[in-house]
């Protein structure tokens, strides 16, 4: 008997019946190429499929040059007849293995920079894109007649080559919500004023679409429930809309998210990392859905299958989507229908699959890094080993994972109390929580495995001869570099890591010198201000936290905002005297000062362990080093090269 009989129940979508109701929802991943599914990104549909995905969407594949999504080769593009056979190719897959496929199909609407002569970004009027700087061309009738006729050219196109139907992308202040938003729609023709004129884009638009795909093919539409934007579109203003397009017959559901991307914060916002509530998007899916005759399908952060279950159960959707869980566990459905419920690989909304993507590479998944490499699987070791891990930080238990998975046996030793490293330091910050579970799951599945965690335990270069062990992995991570304040001072002065580790500190004034990068300043100074602390961080970066991709960055922005944190960007500190702190901008020189500061956490990021080192080992063949103790980087690069390893050894 199924935990998840809502959930694995199937759903009529126009003439289309999906098997279950778990949606991976339209993005892009980075496999194609030149522009086609190639055998890469068929894989990567294939693999969906396989487990059992009730529908799956590609992402936003534009079907007009004014209105490109990127200029990187490897996303989709559907304007002229070449991707036909890659759609038979994809769908074929797909349908093997009994699932269903839909074309998203896009126009940016001047929300993206394509910045190439000869090409300008068309809109409903001209705006300007805050997160890119894009300016857009306004367009004329006749151009929009052009755009119109290149949707229903492109959906032609996704029925030529035996996909299910299309989706249209109506959100992200892309073309149709372009026209819809008051926010950038500005017009004074039949496109613009009222709320009627500005669903007449969108009316016209969806018959020409439907006439041509054909009746028998699903029609779907991506729309915002509201833009959360002072000025834009609420969810009032969508009741109407949704309502008045599903009355029309054309669409088959529709399919519910929030924001724009041509502010800065909404881009963000509708990708929500973690610790954004979970089900984010699902109030605005139920209020559409009461007001409409078709199926409505919910987004935003929803990764729990008895999650998804009780929204099906409790009618907020008919479909949800688990984009992100699934690109963290492929196997999701498989395991559900398993139901191997405590196996599943819990996605934590660390947004690492959508940070590799706004730089233009594949997606990758902190938690996963093999989802990188569609079409692979683990292969049982020929030659089972006896391998010793030393170091239980994040890449030390993947590799000890995935050698065990493969039959190696497997000891981890870790110096400390518990295992986790500085992954673990920062789930301790107030928001960071959800990222234990990316240690909670490892050591989950290593007692599963059978693999011995020695904790307390630490391994000194001497006793690597003695490890009675076929290969060694060196997983030692990095220590805190603490660079001294110059000055006679009184400050307490400790690092982030000390903070989370549960220091205690007795402050009522601190500043947070960010200049090692990523999260940990921030967590630390988020800590703080939990605590009543007045806080300012200073960074010689030109904002602060800006090598941390957007979504992540609007976020920890936003949270220590709100908290009252001060934020001082090219600014470095050069000395205290007393209480006093002395600051210099890092282009012009100009000193300026900080008083009664009576904390500083000081970050400059770590530097690689080097306790244990081979030179000692008789057989430094068979000694392997992983993650930051070879140099200080990201969780997901550890996590990359434990991978490439234990698939190696």
């Amino acid at each position: 008997m199924t935990q998840f009989p809502n959930l694995l129940s199937p759903l009529k979508i126009g003439k289309c019946e999906v098997r279950n109701r778990i949606l991976v929802s339209a993005h892009v991943p980075g496999f194609a190429e030149n522009y086609l599914p190639g055998d890469k990104y068929i894989a990567y549909h294939r693999t969906y499929a396989r487990s059992g995905v009730g529908l799956q969407i590609t992402g936003g594949t534009p079907v007009h040059e004014s209105g490109l999504l990127s200029t990187n080769t490897d996303a989709l593009r559907n304007l002229n007849d070449d991707i036909v056979p890659g759609y038979q190719k994809l769908s074929d897959a797909v349908h093997e293995e009994g699932g269903c496929i839909l074309a998203q199909l896009a126009h940016s609407g001047g929300t993206v920079l394509i910045n190439k002569p000869n090409l300008a970004s068309w809109s409903a009027s001209a705006i300007r894109s805050e997160t890119t700087g894009n300016i857009s061309h306004a367009m004329s009738l006749d151009e929009i007649e052009e755009i119109k006729g290149a949707f229903a050219a492109a959906a032609k196109r996704a029925g030529d080559g035996n996909m299910d139907g299309v989706e249209i992308l109506g959100a992200f202040g892309f073309l149709p919500q372009a026209f819809l938003s008051p926010l950038t729609n500005f017009r004074d023709d039949q496109y613009g004023g009222s709320l009627n004129n500005r669903m007449r884009f969108i009316l016209e638009l969806l018959q020409v679409v439907r006439a041509a795909l054909g009746p028998d093919r699903v029609l779907g539409l991506r729309l915002p429930g509201d833009e959360f934007e002072p000025g834009g579109l609420t969810l009032d203003d969508m009741k109407i809309v949704t309502r008045v397009i599903a009355e029309t017959g054309l669409i088959d559901y529709l399919n519910i998210i929030a924001h724009t991307n041509v502010t800065h914060t909404g881009r963000a916002k509708h990708w929500a990392p973690t610790p954004a509530k979970h089900g984010i998007f699902v109030p605005l899916a139920e209020a559409i859905r009461r007001q409409v005759n078709i199926p409505v399908f919910a987004v935003g952060r929803v990764t729990d299958p008895f999650h998804a279950e009780k929204i099906i159960a409790d009618k907020q959707a008919d479909m949800v989507g688990m984009t992100r869980a699934n690109i963290c566990d492929p196997e999701l459905v498989a395991k559900i229908k398993r139901n191997d419920i405590k196996q599943i690989r819990p996605c934590v909304g660390a947004n690492a699959c959508i940070a590799n993507r706004y730089v233009g590479k594949p997606i990758n998944c902190m938690h996963n890094t093999m989802v990188s490499k569609p079409g692979v699987k683990l292969q049982s070791a020929t030659q089972p080993k006896s391998i010793v891990v030393i170091g239980g930080g994040p890449a030390g238990l993947e590799v000890a994972r995935i050698a065990a998975e493969r039959g190696h046996s497997v000891e981890v030793f870790e110096k400390n109390k518990r295992v986790g490293g500085q992954l673990a330091l920062w789930a301790a910050a107030p928001s960071m929580g959800e990222l234990g579970n990316i240690i909670r799951w490892r050591i989950s599945e290593l007692d599963r495995l059978g693999v011995k965690i020695h904790l307390n335990q630490a391994i000194e270069k001497a006793d690597l001869d003695s490890l009675n062990a076929d290969e060694i992995v060196i997983a030692t991570g990095s220590n805190d570099f603490n660079q001294l304040v110059l000055g006679e001072h009184t400050i307490q002065t400790v690092t982030p890591h000390d903070l989370l580790r549960g220091g205690v500190v007795q402050a009522t004034k601190a500043l947070v010198i960010n200049e090692g990068r990523g999260q940990a300043g921030l967590a630390a100074a988020e800590l703080l201000l939990s605590k009543g602390i007045d806080v300012e961080i200073i960074s010689s970066d030109i904002a602060v936290g800006a090598d941390i991709d957007p979504t992540n960055r609007t976020a920890w922005l936003m949270r220590l905002g709100e908290k009252g944190c001060h934020f001082s960007a090219t600014q470095i500190v050069v000395s205290a005297q007393g209480n006093r702190v002395a600051c210099r901008n890092v282009y012009d020189d100009r000193v300026n000062y900080r008083e009664e500061i009576d904390l500083m956490v000081t970050w400059h990021g770590c530097r690689a362990n080097t306790s244990v080192t081979a030179l000692s080992c008789t057989l430094p063949e068979k000694v392997h080093y992983i993650g930051d103790c070879v140099s200080p980087r990201s969780v997901e690069i550890a996590m990359g090269e434990a991978e490439e390893l234990a698939n190696r050894l």
